[in-house]
């Protein structure tokens, strides 16, 4: 029923107030305003004329189909100078493409009908600096031509009278268009971004040119797409349901399934999702008109790029995709299939009745072009101790293990699928299960499994979570130099890594951790990432975990060492780790300040220049990289002067001391205002400064302008001197802060 206004006397009143007409045609009304922003293909729902009011003669019939058509080819074709007033636009002042609009329309004159095609002119051409309104009127042009046609046709198709106009001239290319709309001095060639071969632009960045050679990536994008569809379906009705992965062997061919009772897919979104290379479905104003407020209960997708669908052309030529949209009829299910990869068009038809899904999802099956357990398969192994259900449960449980919707695996030796992974458990299963999820053992040889029995043990000791501002776990994990003593005998030489998941799905590693953490994207591929806690939380927990590890004391020196030097490169303090060498050994900050109080010159020397290791109860052992002994001096501390920085640039780039920025490093010298600005301000090198600086009472600016560079160079070499037992001496590159004369404050 209508709404009634009311006037400001309180009585009410209509837009139509004759009762019978607003009876009669009200809800028409509505319906043919409400298809202004239908696409013309849904005007078919008007094809039904509607009877006369009752008060009218039976001959006058209402044509709801020409009455759309007539009100937006009007709407459309108004853009001449009658919408854009030359006075007004002295008042309204329009900026950017509110002006280009304003300028291209006020200089149009009234179109003229030749033939059976519109003719728009211009009072004036279009200089160069009116180039962007000229290219508008060009767009805005085209989709009144198309608008045109299209009507044209929908008329011609349904047996309807055609409209007298049905297309413009010129629409077809801009050249031809100047011919009417003239430019001044420029030529409009259309030089916009184009792909000549967009098949070959999808084979390339859809497979091993975007993902490498990884054939697994398939795998994760389609279980990615399946657990998006699964979560909006909860967000928007509350249901949770799994997404099931199955692998079999039929007729010689290895087939692999991804389902899921998600929202599934129209005909149309199967269509532009899985064939549109780039286009994000989670983005398009159709699935935001379909699920409105998606986005805003909190439904964050992992795809978001519209490319992960083609990383299955790496593994399988033939796809067929079935899909049921949600609140459809089975009868609607429809299927997509593939048959010779990007290479051919795709067909699209309705189900057979066979195929026909009875709840709204999709199904994506693959034939895949290798057995899944070989060198060139979807798994890349040479490990034949495990059949291929063992294989493929082991491999979706680390490729899945926080993911955020159930997963299901069903193996040629599955008689039904298995629950391998609960949605969210990650964060409720103790540190142990949690490691042997993210580290499978399944094809690890017989000494990587003594490593990782050692690793788990002590991940189970040292592991911590970390969270986000809300208080949702977003990682848990440890700290890791990789020399850990985990066993008697053995000291394992590779850097264990933790895993990033994007979505719940492995995505990427992090060097000098073990565990797990949710991922911030970096890159579309999804092999770039890094852990979504806020920085803050970042470095608590790096604070965290030093002091963890300062109380192991099986742990070498050396690695108290690195760690400090780690949390520092992360912009953490690690105060109580060392950070310097003395010829005492390792000091800490508080060490620091009280050994630069003793002395008025400080030889900050590369430790890339000189070797050492630590001795039980006694100062360590320096020696030159040919093995002679050496002694460094009282005054010299051993750190790193080029610091890495191990952000990466998108999350927080590396600092810069900004009152040093006029400095410039030359080819022939170290510049060491240079050397601050740019890498000296942070890391080890960063606090060792401050704190001498801070301890001789100087500001930093002071500090670094004072600095001397001992180095080889052009001039001739200043470099000290380290005294070595055969008497020849080493020299080693420094930096040497003085004291300022006068008493300490």
């Amino acid at each position: 029923m209508a709404n009634a206004f009311k006037t400001s006397g309180g009585e009410p009143f209509y837009l139509l107030q004759d009762t019978s007409l607003r009876q009669t045609f009200g809800s028409l009304i509505g319906r043919i305003a409400h298809s202004h922003w239908f696409d013309v293909s849904e005007l078919r729902e008007f094809e039904q004329p509607q009877g006369s009011c009752v008060d009218h003669p039976s001959t006058w019939e209402v044509d709801p189909l020409k009455i759309a058509c007539v009100l937006r080819l009007a709407d459309a074709v108004h853009i001449d100078h009658r919408r854009a007033p030359t006075y007004l636009h002295a008042f309204r002042k329009p900026t950017g493409v509110s002006r280009d609009h304003w300028y291209f329309q006020e200089r149009l004159t009234r179109p003229r009908v030749a033939g059976d095609r519109l003719e728009f002119t211009a009072t004036r051409p279009f200089g160069r600096e009116e180039a962007a309104a000229w290219w508008l009127a060009y767009e805005t042009i085209t989709t009144i031509d198309n608008e045109l046609r299209r009507v044209d046709a929908l008329c011609a198709d349904l047996g309807r009278p055609r409209f007298a106009v049905r297309s413009v001239a010129g629409a077809d290319s801009p050249e031809r268009l100047a011919l009417y709309i003239r430019t001044d001095r420029w030529e409009p060639l259309d030089a916009r971004l184009r792909v000549t071969d967009p098949t070959q632009l999808i084979a390339n960045l859809g497979g091993k040119d975007l993902y490498g050679n990884e054939p697994e990536v398939a795998v994760r994008e389609l279980i990615a797409n399946a657990s998006d569809a699964t979560k909006a379906r909860r967000t928007h009705e509350g249901a949770s349901s799994a997404v099931t992965i199955r692998l079999w062997h039929e007729t010689d061919n290895w087939w692999l399934e991804v389902e899921d009772y998600g929202i599934g897919m129209s005909p149309e979104t199967m269509v532009t999702a899985l064939t549109d290379f780039g286009h994000s479905r989670w983005q398009a104003a159709d699935m935001q008109a379909d699920f409105p407020g998606l986005l805003a209960k909190g439904f964050q997708p992992t795809g978001r790029f519209g490319i992960g669908f083609f990383a299955v052309f790496m593994v399988a030529d033939e796809v067929a995709v079935r899909s049921l949209a949600y609140d459809e009829a089975p009868r609607s299910t429809h299927v997509l299939e593939f048959t010779n990869g990007v290479g051919s068009r795709p067909l699209l038809r309705q189900a057979d009745l066979h195929e026909r899904l009875r709840n709204s999802g999709t199904v994506v099956r693959l034939k895949l072009r290798h057995d899944p357990r070989s060198v060139e398969g979807m798994f890349k192994t040479t490990n034949k101790s495990l059949s291929h259900t063992d294989l493929l449960h082991s491999r979706l449980i680390n490729m899945c293990a926080l993911a955020e919707v159930d997963i299901r695996a069903q193996g040629p030796d599955d008689p039904q699928p298995v629950m391998i992974i609960q949605a969210d458990d990650w964060t409720r299963i103790s540190y142990a299960e949690l490691f042997r999820r993210v580290y499978r053992r399944d094809e690890a040889s017989y000494l990587d499994r003594i490593i990782y029995e050692g690793y788990e043990k002590l991940f189970a000791e040292q592991a911590e979570d970390l969270y986000d501002d809300s208080g949702r776990i977003v990682g848990r994990a440890m700290l890791a130099t990789g020399y850990e003593a985990v066993h008697p005998d053995l000291r394992w030489m590779r850097l264990p890594r933790a895993q990033i998941y994007i979505g719940g799905l492995k995505a990427d590693r992090f060097d000098y951790c073990m565990g797990a953490f949710i991922g911030l994207l970096l890159t579309a591929d999804r092999l770039r990432s890094f852990p979504s806690a806020s920085i803050e939380e970042f470095q608590r927990w790096l604070e965290s975990q030093g002091a963890t590890i300062q109380k192991n004391l099986q742990l070498p020196r050396i690695d108290l060492r690195f760690i400090g030097d780690l949390l520092r490169q992360f912009d953490a303090q690690g105060l109580t780790l060392a950070c310097a060498i003395s010829s005492q050994g390792l000091i800490n900050h508080a060490q620091l300040r009280e050994w630069a109080t003793r002395r008025d010159t400080v030889l900050l020397v590369s430790n890339s220049s000189i070797l050492w290791r630590e001795r039980q109860a006694q100062p360590p052992q320096f020696y030159t990289f040919d093995g002679v002994d050496a002694s460094i001096l009282d005054d010299m501390l051993l750190v790193s002067l080029n610091p890495g920085w191990e952000f990466p640039e998108e999350i927080r780039p590396a600092p810069r001391d900004e009152r040093f920025a006029d400095a410039v490093d030359s080819s022939s010298d170290w510049n060491p205002r240079a050397w601050w600005y740019d890498t000296g301000n942070f890391g080890s090198v960063g606090l060792v400064v401050r704190t001498v600086a801070d301890v001789w009472g100087m500001d930093v600016v002071t500090a670094v302008n004072t600095m001397e560079t001992l180095i080889l160079q052009a001039a001739g070499d200043s470099r000290p001197t380290i005294p070595t037992n055969d008497g020849a001496g080493v020299r080693v590159t420094a930096i040497r802060m003085r004291r300022p004369a006068g008493p300490t404050p």
